[in-house]
């Protein structure tokens, strides 16, 4: 399994839970970081899946689905969060538009009148290849919800971050104080839990409480947002589904592709290996469950 960190704490949990199911299954997991670099992705792809895997769970980043065919050796892979138009491989996502909706329609349902969105940019959207990433998606929900909503939304309902980490985000908070244009603000979503932690101690910082002055929701469900205080209203992914339904997927590649094109009986590279994908069918595209979880940080 490649991931873009691990030392963040929804990728962290989401490996664990990956491990785990991994290990349920009979077969040893080997977690790689790529740190979001392209060097690292294609070095872990030619050389990690090639050599000892059966199989490979995949979070893309930098790297193209024409080079994922090529580097894959004709192995089973699923790729997560993937929603190329054109997929090649089996894919598991989260539930980024249907989420992201649900966080902003409980800030608006609590009574919050001015909603801003911590992550994205307004104009984020006018980069196609932005609209279709993991972000964009979100932002598409938070855009649906504020229509539906009937509010109108300008650059005001968007605070953007240069980088998704702990320091940027506690200094959005300040930003978001010390701005005419937000300074009304009585909601805000975070596109991460990690963002949103951060993000409220920036705001007791300032002596601003949640949710009494602002109501605040993250989003991916991680321990931390639990024990947070005030507790923390989030988008929790179900970590255990999403590991389940990636192994299912790829397993039953492993098993259509043995004997066949990539791996034999045995999980060894067979006399075929890289000559194309032996798959029966076309790819699938799985959404793992998810639920709003509703604490403290949004009880008025």
């Amino acid at each position: 399994m490649a991931i873009y960190e691990l030392d963040r704490p929804y990728p962290s949990e989401m490996s664990a839970a990956m491990s785990r199911e991994i290990a349920r299954r009979g077969y040893q997991p080997i977690v790689q970081q790529t740190s979001g670099s392209k060097d690292d992705e294609i070095m872990i792809l030619q050389k990690v899946t090639s050599q000892l895997c059966d199989g490979m769970i995949f979070s893309p980043g930098q790297v193209s689905d024409e080079e994922l065919r090529a580097l894959s050796h004709g192995k089973p892979m699923v790729l997560l969060d993937d929603i190329s138009p054109d997929p090649v491989f089996d894919s598991v996502n989260t539930a980024c538009e249907d989420g992201s909706a649900a966080a902003v329609r409980h800030l608006i349902d609590i009574g919050c009148k001015h909603v801003v969105v911590v992550g994205p940019s307004y104009d984020m959207l006018l980069d196609d290849k932005m609209a279709s990433s993991v972000v964009g998606r979100r932002m598409t929900g938070c855009l649906r919800a504020f229509e539906e909503a009937g509010v109108d939304v300008d650059a005001s309902n968007f605070l953007p971050l240069e980088h998704w980490d702990p320091i940027p985000a506690r200094e959005a908070a300040y930003r978001l104080l010390d701005s005419d244009d937000y300074r009304d603000a009585d909601g805000v979503f975070c596109m991460t839990d990690t963002i949103a932690i951060s993000f409220m101690r920036g705001l007791a910082d300032r002596g601003v409480r949640v949710p009494d002055d602002i109501a605040l929701v993250g989003f991916d469900g991680v321990t931390e947002s639990e024990y947070a205080v005030p507790s923390l209203t989030t988008v929790r992914t179900d970590l255990d589904d999403l590991a389940r339904r990636t192994l299912d997927l790829l397993i039953d590649r492993i098993n259509a592709n043995v004997g066949g094109a990539g791996i034999d009986a045995t999980g060894g590279t067979g006399d075929n290996a890289g000559d194309g994908l032996a798959f029966p069918d076309a790819p699938q595209r799985l959404t793992a469950a998810w639920e709003l979880v509703k604490r403290e940080s949004t009880r008025r």
